[in-house]
């Protein structure tokens, strides 16, 4: 499903370039269950945004279920976004002012699906998640591990075959994470893709792919298909 070809991303300062990524070649298959892994700066959440079209890459090839996305436009981008990934962000980015169910249905709004079929859609989704009982309160009346099912709820929204989470856990108690861990394994066993970044060798090690990046390079990429998660 996701394949890198020498993938460069730089950053530019005035005259001065900032390399981040260097070189990056792998492949996601389809069904995966995938860690990208690494100390703060080496690249991690650079390379899942160029994996979620939120930024492109300054060289290379990006090749998203067979289809070459390197040079996708800003509206191919928002197209592809909202039929194929779903997003998952430590900091759960729901809408304060909104309810469980309305954070849920707002990417549907998008693709033009009437109010009652996207209610219906996103109480389905919650209920998926757990939270069939809180469809109707707000961020704030939610605890953090609820919010990030909210969160994952929104990510399943309209059964995209790409779920890619950063931190997931990282704003989570470990106990609480541990739950949206078993709520992402069980998504992949459903047969989702699921890429996920983060600092946890815990959660690394129960991955089927592991994509180690040091210093914007990829310095381990092992893979255990046969793996359970």
């Amino acid at each position: 499903m996701i394949r890198l070809v020498s993938v460069y991303k730089d950053y530019h300062l005035g005259l001065d370039v900032y390399p981040v990524l260097k070189d990056i070649t792998f492949e996601i298959p389809i069904g995966m269950l995938a860690a990208i892994v690494g100390p703060s700066g080496s690249g991690k959440t650079t390379l899942l945004n160029i994996l979620g079209g939120l930024d492109t890459p300054s060289r290379g090839e990006y090749w998203l279920g067979g289809e070459d996305v390197s040079h996708f436009s800003r509206e191919q981008w928002a197209h592809k976004r909202n039929h194929t990934i779903g997003f998952v962000f430590q900091s759960f980015q729901l809408i304060p002012g909104l309810t469980a169910l309305d954070n849920v249905a707002l990417p549907l709004v998008y693709r033009g699906v009437p109010s009652h079929k996207r209610r219906e859609q996103a109480k389905t989704a919650l209920e998926q998640v757990g939270l069939g009982h809180r469809l109707y309160h707000r961020p704030s009346q939610l605890s953090g591990g609820q919010q990030q099912r909210v969160a994952i709820a929104r990510a399943l929204i309209g059964d995209p075959p790409l779920i890619l989470a950063d931190e997931p856990t990282g704003n989570l108690d470990h106990a609480t994470g541990v739950e949206i861990m078993d709520l992402l394994t069980s998504l992949n066993r459903q047969g989702k893709t699921v890429v996920i970044v983060t600092h946890s060798q815990e959660i690394a090690v129960s991955c089927h792919q592991i994509i180690q990046i040091e210093d914007g390079h990829v310095i381990l990429n092992t893979r255990e298909v046969e793996k359970t998660p």
